[in-house]
């Protein structure tokens, strides 16, 4: 399965798309999801905040597109975007109802057929865990696959990420520990991918672009909150694509932050970001921004 290259974010990374996007503008990802600098030094953060139960989910002009890339998906692609693991109907079930609630919505259905019926009311793919990983409708993965985290714990599904073990592992795990029912926590993640797709369970097998200018700034804004009847848990993802060239071009401050962020990266985070191999001639190009 190769990345087919295209400029348009809700058509899966393998595919062309069928209808004209030509007028097609991403939507700028909101400024409080946006990168920044905490230390002089790269080192993960848990950064979770809390959030207003009435933010919990967002609803903004790209959130139609993207449930509708998510019908497809679903239609055409259901085994590499939903997942079940034996026992986890309960779980999915409860997760489903907090989204319908906050939707105003009822649902039709129960277990996982709840689950997917919640996700095409929200632009927000749905994890749920009860001490690993139970059920998920994932239609935007960054380079991952659903099926691979099925089964697992925090720890584990974080494997593939560099330096998660040593720097945040405990304090993720404390933190789920403390998750509440009414209380949601809020936290940012970024990346840099050269292919546009929303959708894009695999990464390339080598360098897509020639050009810095041709990237994509990849931002999910992440939710967790807790399900207080069966016990576990529900993790949200709401994920943003945006040209780095329009993402530069809302200030001198965000190509500068970029621009240091990227410079202080680890050889192995940079490449777990999938940009290792941009990385020189991208901090040279961003230069010119700042």
């Amino acid at each position: 399965m190769n990345h087919v290259l295209h400029q348009h974010p809700f058509t899966p990374y393998d595919q062309i798309p069928v209808a004209d996007f030509s007028s097609f503008r991403a939507l700028p990802m909101p400024d409080a999801m946006l990168p920044a600098e905490m230390t002089n030094e790269f080192r993960h953060r848990v950064g979770t905040r809390p959030l207003d139960n009435a933010h919990w989910l967002t609803n903004d002009a790209e959130t139609e597109p993207t449930i509708e890339m998510k019908r497809e998906l679903l239609r055409t692609r259901r085994s590499e975007v939903v997942g079940l693991l034996e026992g986890g109907e309960d779980a999915a079930d409860e997760a489903a109802q907090l989204v319908a609630n906050f939707a105003g919505k009822k649902l039709q259905s129960t277990g996982i057929s709840a689950l997917v019926e919640a996700a095409l009311m929200v632009a927000d793919d749905l994890v749920v865990m009860n001490s690993v990983v139970v059920a998920g409708v994932v239609c935007s993965p960054s380079r991952w696959r659903l099926s691979t985290k099925l089964g697992q714990d925090m720890l584990a599904v974080h494997r593939p990420v560099a330096k998660y073990a040593e720097q945040v592992g405990g304090a993720v795990d404390t933190t789920m520990a403390r998750l509440k029912a009414d209380q949601p926590l809020i936290r940012a993640n970024w990346t840099i991918e050269d292919h546009c797709a929303l959708f894009q369970p695999v990464g390339p097998t080598e360098p897509l672009v020639s050009e810095p200018s041709q990237l994509w700034v990849r931002m999910e804004r992440q939710t967790l909150r807790a399900l207080p009847h069966c016990g576990g848990s529900m993790f949200t993802i709401r994920t943003y694509q945006q040209p780095i060239t329009e993402y530069v071009a809302r200030g001198a401050d965000k190509a500068r932050t970029l621009h240091s962020l990227i410079k202080r990266l680890p050889d192995d985070v940079a490449k777990y970001k999938s940009l290792l191999h941009y990385r020189e001639s991208l901090l040279v190009w961003l230069e010119s921004f700042c």
